[in-house]
C-alpha cells in the first residue's frame, strides 16, 4: 500500500469519525476518546516513519503510535477533557482574531485555550457536546476539502495552521463561505442532536463526574 493510499483512507476515516463526533459526541465519549487518541498517535506515527523513510516502516509507526495514543487517551480522562476546551477555546478565539483582527499573534488563542481547558473542567456536559460537536464537524469539513482539492494530508495540515494563525477566516472567497457554512450547519445540527440524545444519559448521572 503507497503512502498516497493510506492518506486517502486516513483522510475518509477522519471525516466518518468526524460525524460520529458530530452527532454522537456525549454518547460515545469514552469510545470518541479512544478514537481521537488513535488519529493523533496515527498521524504523528504517520509523520515519522515518513521522516524514517520506508513505505512498511510508516504503516507500522503509524498502527503502534495509534494503539499508545488510544490508551493513553483513556487512561488520561480529565487530561482529555481539558484538551478538548482547550483547543475548543483556541480555535474559536483564532478564528475571530483573524475574522476581526489585524495580526495573526499565537499568545491570544493560547491564553483563551488554557482558560478554556479548566471551564471545560468545571462544565463537563456542556463542553463534551459543543467540543466534540465542534471539532467533528471541522474535523469532517477539513478532511472533506483535502479529498476534494487533492491535496492530501498537507492540506488537511495547513487548514488547521491556518485557522490558529488566523489566516484561514482573512481570505474570503466563496469555497471559505461553502466551507463555513458546512461547519456552522453541521455544527449546529450536531449540538442539537447531542443535547436532546444526552438528556437521558445525564439524568442518569453520566458522565460521573460533577457538574458546576
Amino acid at each position: 500500500m503507497d503512502v498516497q493510499s493510506i492518506e486517502l483512507i486516513w483522510l475518509a476515516g477522519a471525516f466518518l469519525l468526524g460525524l460520529l463526533n458530530c452527532f454522537f459526541g456525549y454518547r460515545l465519549f469514552m469510545v470518541t476518546v479512544a478514537i481521537v487518541g488513535f488519529m493523533t498517535g496515527a498521524f504523528l506515527g504517520y509523520l515519522m516513519g515518513g521522516w524514517l523513510g520506508g513505505s512498511t516502516l510508516t504503516v507500522a509507526t503509524t498502527l503502534i503510535l495509534g494503539l499508545i495514543g488510544a490508551w493513553v487517551s483513556v487512561v488520561a480522562y480529565y487530561a482529555f477533557i481539558f484538551v478538548v476546551g482547550a483547543f475548543g477555546f483556541a480555535f474559536l478565539t483564532a478564528f475571530v482574531w483573524g475574522l476581526y483582527g489585524e495580526g495573526g499573534s499565537v499568545l491570544f488563542p493560547v491564553v483563551a485555550g488554557l482558560i478554556g481547558g479548566f471551564v471545560a473542567l468545571r462544565i463537563q456536559r456542556i463542553i463534551i457536546i459543543v467540543g466534540t460537536a465542534a471539532q467533528g464537524s471541522l474535523v469532517s469539513v477539513f478532511a472533506a476539502v483535502a479529498i476534494v482539492s487533492g491535496g492530501g494530508l498537507w492540506t488537511y495540515r495547513n487548514l488547521f495552521h491556518r485557522l490558529l494563525s488566523g489566516e484561514l477566516s482573512r481570505p474570503g472567497g466563496i469555497w471559505f463561505y461553502v466551507a463555513l457554512f458546512a461547519w456552522v450547519a453541521l455544527f449546529a445540527a450536531g449540538s442539537v442532536a447531542q443535547f436532546t440524545r444526552g438528556r437521558e444519559m445525564y439524568k442518569r448521572g453520566w458522565p460521573k463526574a460533577s457538574e458546576s
